[in-house]
Protein backbone atom coordinates (compact mmCIF):
# COMPACT_ATOMS: atom_id res chain seq x y z
CA UNK A 1 0.00 0.00 0.00
CA UNK A 2 1.47 3.58 -0.97
CA UNK A 3 2.27 6.30 2.05
CA UNK A 4 -0.06 8.50 0.95
CA UNK A 5 -3.09 5.48 0.71
CA UNK A 6 -1.98 4.19 4.48
CA UNK A 7 -2.12 8.01 5.61
CA UNK A 8 -5.09 8.71 4.67
CA UNK A 9 -6.46 5.02 4.94
CA UNK A 10 -5.74 5.34 8.70
CA UNK A 11 -7.17 8.56 9.36
CA UNK A 12 -10.21 7.70 7.45
CA UNK A 13 -10.59 4.11 9.34
CA UNK A 14 -9.45 5.18 13.25
CA UNK A 15 -9.32 8.30 10.10
CA UNK A 16 -12.20 19.97 10.63
CA UNK A 17 -13.01 22.23 12.73
CA UNK A 18 -11.53 24.70 10.85
CA UNK A 19 -14.33 25.48 8.26
CA UNK A 20 -13.35 24.12 4.14
CA UNK A 21 -11.54 25.52 2.22
CA UNK A 22 -12.22 27.26 -0.79
CA UNK A 23 -10.50 24.85 -3.29
CA UNK A 24 -9.99 21.12 -3.74
CA UNK A 25 -6.27 21.58 -3.90
CA UNK A 26 -6.30 23.81 -1.15
CA UNK A 27 -8.48 21.44 1.40
CA UNK A 28 -5.77 18.32 0.07
CA UNK A 29 -2.72 20.71 1.81
CA UNK A 30 -4.26 21.47 4.79
CA UNK A 31 -5.26 18.25 5.30
CA UNK A 32 -1.76 17.30 4.92
CA UNK A 33 -0.77 20.20 7.32
CA UNK A 34 -3.59 18.87 9.83
CA UNK A 35 -1.24 15.08 9.08
CA UNK A 36 2.14 16.78 9.49
CA UNK A 37 1.21 18.61 12.81
CA UNK A 38 -0.53 15.44 14.49
CA UNK A 39 -4.14 17.66 14.37
CA UNK A 40 -6.78 15.13 14.39
CA UNK A 41 -9.27 17.51 15.25
CA UNK A 42 -8.32 19.71 12.11
CA UNK A 43 -8.44 16.51 9.96
CA UNK A 44 -11.77 15.25 10.88
CA UNK A 45 -13.33 18.64 9.84
CA UNK A 46 -11.99 18.00 5.98
CA UNK A 47 -14.02 14.30 6.13
CA UNK A 48 -17.03 14.14 4.27
CA UNK A 49 -19.84 13.36 5.84
CA UNK A 50 -19.68 10.19 5.24
CA UNK A 51 -16.20 9.73 6.34
CA UNK A 52 -17.13 11.21 9.69
CA UNK A 53 -19.77 8.73 10.35
CA UNK A 54 -17.68 6.03 9.30
CA UNK A 55 -15.20 7.06 11.63
CA UNK A 56 -17.40 7.95 14.56
CA UNK A 57 -18.46 3.83 14.46
CA UNK A 58 -14.52 2.82 14.22
CA UNK A 59 -14.94 4.91 18.04
CA UNK A 60 -17.77 3.96 18.68
CA UNK A 61 -16.70 0.14 18.38
CA UNK A 62 -13.50 1.27 20.72
CA UNK A 63 -15.72 2.67 23.54
CA UNK A 64 -17.79 -0.33 23.65
CA UNK A 65 -15.29 -2.80 25.04
CA UNK A 66 -12.47 0.49 26.78
CA UNK A 67 -10.59 -1.90 28.68
CA UNK A 68 -9.62 -4.07 25.01
CA UNK A 69 -9.70 -0.74 23.02
CA UNK A 70 -6.41 0.61 25.34
CA UNK A 71 -4.68 -2.18 25.27
CA UNK A 72 -4.81 -2.92 21.53
CA UNK A 73 -3.85 1.14 20.90
CA UNK A 74 -1.04 0.48 23.69
CA UNK A 75 0.67 -2.39 20.83
CA UNK A 76 0.71 0.74 18.65
CA UNK A 77 2.33 2.89 20.79
CA UNK A 78 -0.98 5.16 21.78
CA UNK A 79 -0.73 5.47 25.93
CA UNK A 80 -4.43 5.84 26.71
CA UNK A 81 -6.19 5.22 29.86
CA UNK A 82 -9.52 3.81 30.00
CA UNK A 83 -11.35 6.96 30.89
CA UNK A 84 -9.71 8.52 27.70
CA UNK A 85 -10.88 6.07 25.61
CA UNK A 86 -14.47 5.91 27.25
CA UNK A 87 -14.77 9.05 26.18
CA UNK A 88 -12.76 9.43 23.14
CA UNK A 89 -14.32 11.39 19.82
CA UNK A 90 -12.79 10.86 16.50
CA UNK A 91 -10.23 13.62 16.29
CA UNK A 92 -9.15 11.98 20.10
CA UNK A 93 -8.46 9.21 18.05
CA UNK A 94 -6.52 10.49 15.06
CA UNK A 95 -4.70 12.85 16.78
CA UNK A 96 -3.42 9.98 19.14
CA UNK A 97 -2.71 8.01 16.07
CA UNK A 98 -0.83 10.69 14.00
CA UNK A 99 1.24 11.38 17.70
CA UNK A 100 2.12 8.08 18.39
CA UNK A 101 6.21 6.82 17.23
CA UNK A 102 4.77 3.79 15.20
CA UNK A 103 2.48 6.35 12.81
CA UNK A 104 5.62 8.76 12.63
CA UNK A 105 7.76 6.20 11.56
CA UNK A 106 4.83 5.13 8.61
CA UNK A 107 4.43 8.59 7.46
CA UNK A 108 6.03 9.85 3.89
CA UNK A 109 8.01 12.92 3.53
CA UNK A 110 5.33 15.52 3.02
CA UNK A 111 7.66 18.52 2.41
CA UNK A 112 8.77 16.97 -1.28
CA UNK A 113 4.58 16.29 -1.89
CA UNK A 114 4.10 18.18 -5.17
CA UNK A 115 0.14 18.59 -5.65
CA UNK A 116 -1.36 19.21 -8.74
CA UNK A 117 -4.06 21.36 -10.79
CA UNK A 118 -7.63 20.00 -9.40
CA UNK A 119 -10.32 18.56 -12.12
CA UNK A 120 -13.73 19.38 -11.42
CA UNK A 121 -16.92 17.79 -12.34
CA UNK A 122 -19.84 19.29 -10.69
CA UNK A 123 -19.65 17.92 -7.40
CA UNK A 124 -16.60 15.72 -7.63
CA UNK A 125 -12.88 16.67 -7.86
CA UNK A 126 -9.64 14.89 -8.47
CA UNK A 127 -6.16 16.42 -6.79
CA UNK A 128 -3.50 14.21 -8.51
CA UNK A 129 -0.52 14.27 -6.18
CA UNK A 130 3.01 13.37 -5.97
CA UNK A 131 4.81 12.02 -2.79
CA UNK A 132 8.26 10.08 -2.85
CA UNK A 133 7.96 9.80 -6.74
CA UNK A 134 4.76 7.73 -6.60
CA UNK A 135 1.89 9.41 -8.36
CA UNK A 136 -1.44 9.78 -6.13
CA UNK A 137 -5.23 10.50 -6.96
CA UNK A 138 -7.36 12.20 -3.84
CA UNK A 139 -10.73 12.41 -4.61
CA UNK A 140 -13.65 15.35 -2.82
CA UNK A 141 -16.81 15.62 -2.87
CA UNK A 142 -18.53 19.45 -2.57
CA UNK A 143 -20.48 18.94 0.82
CA UNK A 144 -22.60 22.36 2.17
CA UNK A 145 -20.11 24.48 0.03
CA UNK A 146 -17.28 23.24 1.06
CA UNK A 147 -14.41 20.55 -0.90
CA UNK A 148 -14.27 17.38 1.94
CA UNK A 149 -12.07 14.37 1.24
CA UNK A 150 -14.55 11.68 -0.30
CA UNK A 151 -14.03 8.13 0.46
CA UNK A 152 -10.58 7.51 1.64
CA UNK A 153 -8.65 5.60 -0.97
CA UNK A 154 -8.30 1.93 -0.42
CA UNK A 155 -11.39 1.76 1.29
Amino acid sequence: MKKSTFVFAAAFVLAIACGGASTPDAVVRQAIDAVVSGDGEALVGYLSSEGIEALNGQVEELKANPEESAAFLAMMDIDVTVEEVENMDAGDMITWMLQSELMQAELPDFSTMEIGEPVIEGEEAVVPIVLEGESEEIELILENGEWKLGEMMGM
